[in-house]
C-alpha cells in the first residue's frame, strides 16, 4: 500500500511526530492506526498514539536517532487497520436537544434521524475522557456553547461544530448535548460507531 504523503518531525528529545498531509477521513484513520500499531512494535518505543492527522511516537531516552531510522523504514510497509463496528443504544433526551432543534429549525424526530443515520469513524480518543467521532450529516452542525459547562456526565453525546462525540467520563465540556448512551462503547481509533435510537 502507498502511504499518504507525510513528514516526520522531532518532538522534544524522546519523541517523533509523523504528520500526514491528508484531511481527516476513514481511510486516513485506518492508516494512522496501522502506523501507530507498527511503531509500537519497534524496540525501545514506549507509546505510539494516533491523532486526527498525526501519530506521536515516544521512545526511551537516548534512542531518538535510532527511532528516526526505524520509523523511516517502517513507513513503506504500513498496512491500514480497519476497526470494529459498535452499534450503541442511544437515548435522545439531552439537555440541549430542544435548543439544537430550535436553532436548526427542525423537530426532534428529524434531528434524531439525521444524527443516527451515518456510521461514524472513531477519529481520536481525547484526554481526558472524550471520543471524537467524524462529521455529522449535512445540516445539523451547531456552534459550541459560549461558556463550557463545568461538568458533563459520562455517556453524554454532543455536537460541536461539524463533529459529534461521546463524553466517556465526567468532565468539563462545551459541546451541545443531544443524547446519552447508557453503556459506553469500548472503542479505539479506526473503529466505527452507529447510534441506535431507543
Amino acid at each position: 500500500m502507498k502511504v499518504p504523503e507525510h513528514r516526520v518531525e522531532p518532538m522534544g528529545d524522546r519523541g517523533l511526530l509523523i504528520r500526514f498531509a491528508a484531511e481527516p477521513s476513514a481511510e486516513l484513520t485506518a492508516v494512522l492506526t496501522g502506523t501507530a500499531k507498527a511503531a509500537a512494535r519497534l524496540e525501545g518505543v514506549l507509546d505510539a498514539c494516533p491523532g486526527l492527522t498525526t501519530v506521536l511516537v515516544e521512545t526511551e531516552t537516548g534512542r531518538l536517532g535510532e527511532l528516526e531510522r526505524a520509523v523511516a523504514g517502517l513507513m513503506a510497509d504500513v498496512e491500514p487497520v480497519a476497526g470494529s463496528l459498535h452499534e450503541v443504544d442511544t437515548v435522545y433526551d439531552g439537555e440541549d436537544l430542544d435548543w439544537v432543534c430550535e436553532h436548526l429549525g427542525i423537530d426532534a424526530g428529524t434531528l434524531v434521524a439525521r444524527h443516527s443515520e451515518p456510521v461514524y469513524d472513531v477519529r481520536l480518543l481525547g484526554s481526558p475522557g472524550f471520543v471524537y467521532l467524524s462529521d455529522v450529516a449535512p445540516g445539523i452542525a451547531v456552534p459550541r456553547l459560549d461558556e463550557p459547562r463545568r461538568a458533563v456526565p459520562a455517556g453524554s453525546v454532543g455536537i460541536g461544530g461539524t463533529q459529534t462525540g461521546i463524553y466517556s467520563r465526567p468532565r468539563p465540556g462545551g459541546w451541545r448535548i443531544i443524547a446519552r448512551v447508557p453503556e459506553l462503547p469500548q472503542v479505539v481509533p479506526g473503529d466505527r460507531v452507529r447510534f441506535v435510537p431507543r
